[in-house]
This record gives C-alpha cells, structure tokens and sequence, in this order.
C-alpha cells in the first residue's frame, strides 16, 4: 500500500528520535549475583530485558539499548530483581517516585555514559590506604560470653518493630565454643512469645568513639529471621532512642542476596534514616565494617566500600554521631521488615561470629609505607601480650610504657613472635613501643584488663 508523499513527511515529523544509550556499571569488589540490569521508565521495570555483560572479566560490566529521546529514570539490579539498587535522596541523580529513589537522564541521541558504581551517585568509593591498628577485640575464645564486656537483654515487646522472639539468656540461645559466638533463634514458646532468640549489648562495659570496627559473621537464611551487628550512642539511657543515634553495620532479612547497612537519628523534628545496600554471597563467611570518625561514616563489606554518610550540622548528624558508641548482636524473628516466617523457614537459626575488632589508624600509609606489619594480639589482654612481626631481626627490642611514659617492661625481640608476660600490670591503657637497629621506633596502643 502506497500513502501520499504529504502523509509521509507528517508522520517523520512526529516520529520519535532515539539514542543508543550505553551504561556501564563497576560491580568491583561485590559478589553473589550473576548479571546485573537496567532497568527504567524506558522498558516497563521489566526486570531482566537489559541484563549487562562483562566480557573482559574486569568487573565493569555494560549494556546498549535503543531508547527514544526525552526523559527517563532508571537504577540498577541484578538476577531480575533479585537485588536492587538504594539511592540516597539527596545526591543530583534521583528522582524520587513515591517511596523510590532512582536516576534520572535525559537521552538525546547516542550517548555513552560514564561508569557509575553500585548504589552511588557520586565517585566510586575506593578502598583507603591507611596503615590501622588493632586497638580491641573479641574474638570469642573460650567456652562463656565475656560477661565483663557483654550483657543480655530481655524481652518479647516487639522491640519497636513488633518482633515476635523473647530474648533470653539461654545457652539453647547464646553459647562461645570453638572460636565463635553462636546466637541461635529457635521455634519454641517461651513466656507467650512463640519463638526465642539472644540480643547482646556492651553499653557501660565497652564503649568507643571513632575507629575501623570489623566482624567475620556467617548469617542466618530463611524467611523472617532478621539478624543484625550494629551500634548505639552510649547516651541511650539519657536521651533515648532515636535521639541517641543508631549505626546499623549489618542487617540481613529473609534470603536476600544483600547486607543492609543503615544510619538512624534524630533531625530536631523526628526520626529520620538513610539506607544502602551491597550484593554479597549471603550464606557464606562475610566481614562487615564500617570507617568512622568525626566527619562521617563508610560502610564496607569484605573491605570493600559502598555507603559512605556525612556527618553535618544541618541534619544534626554531627552531634548525635561524634560521641562514643556500644555494640549489640542479635537475631530478630518477624518484624515490620522481614515478615513472619513461613512454612519455609528452618530452625534453629544461627548467627555465628567469629570475631569483632577495632583498628584506629597508626597514622601511616600502606601506599608509601613497605615496614612490615606489626599484629598484636590478644587485644585487650589480661595475662599475656602476643606481638607478632613480618620478619625476623636480630638487634629489634620492645617496651612497654604507661600513659604517663614511663617504662613498665622491656625485651629484646629477635625473633617474628614474643609473649610478654602482663599479668602484674594494673588495668589500664598501655603502648608498646617497636625499636629498630635503625633506631626507628613504632608505637601501638593496646588496653591491659
């Protein structure tokens, strides 16, 4: 069928343009899914119609696809929506459609767009560089919780999220044996609640204000278990909650593929929050950090970071968030978040945690620094200082100094391992001091209980 030449040149004016629009996603440093996508207002949400690719293995990964020119929103997910993407509010690429949060673009013609990072509007965030130090840690040996470092809590309230477990201080709920504390969540009424779990807390026991704080954990699956590694201000009893503060290291929820990091606080009118998530093999040994000190916090996931929130004035973060800290450990089941379980879920749960540790910063670059790093161990300790060296050299020599510098101990250390005996020593803080046949010298802070 033929149409008139006049009919022709009317419809190519109000045909639409279109671009071939090429993102690239960097995936670095993540796990546990298989093909990220894009989705967006361009293709319906559709899920997996534009899974990207990474044929050099180099972890950028890309997609082209033929999009008529105008305006869009997009974000990226992977294995069909799987996991997705959590933008923050305030970054230049969001559009806020109802409670989601998603990049904007406007096409125009063939476009080759600059490589993003999952969950980031802004750069990518890198891995620091810094030298740390290992200035506490738990590192759960033994067969007893620490009673002088953790308490329980207890309760079957709901916890503010209408949780369904009582809390107890059951060793069917809480155990430490070979190396790891074990926070098991199990099917069974206890004081009319239905299921019962362990909450653990080190609030007026161990407290801590800026730092690296790490934790090596394997995480329960199955829907409605919620288990979580975070902190709050010490100031809790005094002001409450959320006025305190809250940092959420990791939250995990039902089977997703994602660990959850959050921040909580109070912004002088209420309760306010902002969210990320990273990609992970969730049924697998996983560390889960987070970098903080006066300006801001990054959340890490095998050092890897992908949450970084600043603290400032105008959001009343940088009060709330620039005074010391407690840890809490625990295993939620039901809730607002996850849902209740189902006939699917398996108990008994467990979170196992094969340590908790915190670094501060020696001051020394790990890019322009080749010494050899200096572990000590166990930190804090109560009878013996373990000091472990990269290598051996014969002339090294060690002391130990008080907060007042004055020397309390000294050996010679020309070996790659010392055991210094500290038993005699009152509770307190200490350093140890490294000395080189150089005459260089490396001081580290550790606590003697």
């Amino acid at each position: 069928m033929k149409f008139p030449a006049f009919l022709i040149s009317f419809a190519f004016l109000f045909s639409a343009h279109a671009g071939n629009v090429t993102f690239k996603l960097n995936m670095a440093g993540f796990a546990g899914f298989e093909t990220p996508e894009v989705n967006g207002t361009f293709n319906g949400w559709c899920g997996n119609c534009n899974a990207m690719s990474d044929p050099d293995g180099d972890n950028i990964w890309e997609v082209t696809v033929d999009i008529p020119d105008g305006p869009i929103q997009y974000k990226f997910s992977f294995d069909n929506w799987a996991g997705e993407e959590e933008l923050s509010y305030e970054t230049q690429c969001i559009a806020t459609d109802g409670t989601f949060h998603n990049r904007t673009l406007n096409v125009s013609g063939d476009m080759v767009l600059d490589m993003v990072c999952w969950g980031l509007c802004s750069d990518c965030l890198v891995p620091d560089d810094d030298i740390w130090v290992l200035n506490w840690s738990e590192e759960f040996e033994g067969n007893a919780l620490d009673t002088d470092t953790w308490s329980h809590e207890f309760g079957s309230h709901g916890w503010g999220n209408n949780e369904l477990q009582m809390y107890t201080s059951s060793p069917n709920n809480l155990e430490v044996s070979n190396g790891t504390l074990k926070i098991t969540a199990r099917e069974e009424n206890v004081g009319g609640a239905d299921y019962t779990s362990a909450r653990i807390r080190t609030l007026g026991k161990m407290e801590f204000l800026y730092g690296k704080i790490e934790a090596r954990i394997k995480v329960p699956l199955g829907q409605g278990i919620w288990p979580a590694f975070w902190m709050m201000g010490a100031n809790f009893e005094e002001v409450g909650w959320p006025h305190c503060g809250e940092m959420d290291v990791m939250e995990h929820v039902n089977n997703e593929p994602l660990t959850n990091s959050a921040i909580h606080w109070f912004n002088g009118f209420g309760h306010t929050y902002e969210t990320k998530t990273a990609p992970l093999e969730a049924e697998e040994w996983n560390v889960y950090g987070a970098d903080w000190d006066e300006e801001g916090v990054t959340y890490l996931i095998n050092d890897q970071p992908y949450f970084h929130f600043p603290f400032s004035l105008n959001d009343n973060t940088q009060p709330i968030f620039t005074q010391p800290f407690f840890l809490l450990l625990n295993v939620a089941v039901g809730g607002n978040w996850p849902g209740s379980p189902d006939f699917t879920t398996a108990f008994p749960a467990v979170m196992e945690v094969d340590y908790i540790r915190i670094f501060e910063k020696s001051g020394l670059s790990a890019g322009t620094d080749d010494r050899p790093e200096i572990r000590l161990f166990p930190v804090p300790t109560t009878a013996v200082l373990n000091v472990e060296f990269g290598e051996s050299i014969a002339e090294r020599s060690i002391a130990i100094f008080d907060v007042n510098g004055r020397q309390v101990r000294s050996a010679k250390a020309p070996g790659s391992q010392v055991s210094l005996h500290v038993s005699n020593l009152s509770p307190g803080t200490y350093f140890l001091g490294v000395l080189t046949a150089g005459g260089e010298e490396r001081r580290f802070k550790f606590m003697k209980q």
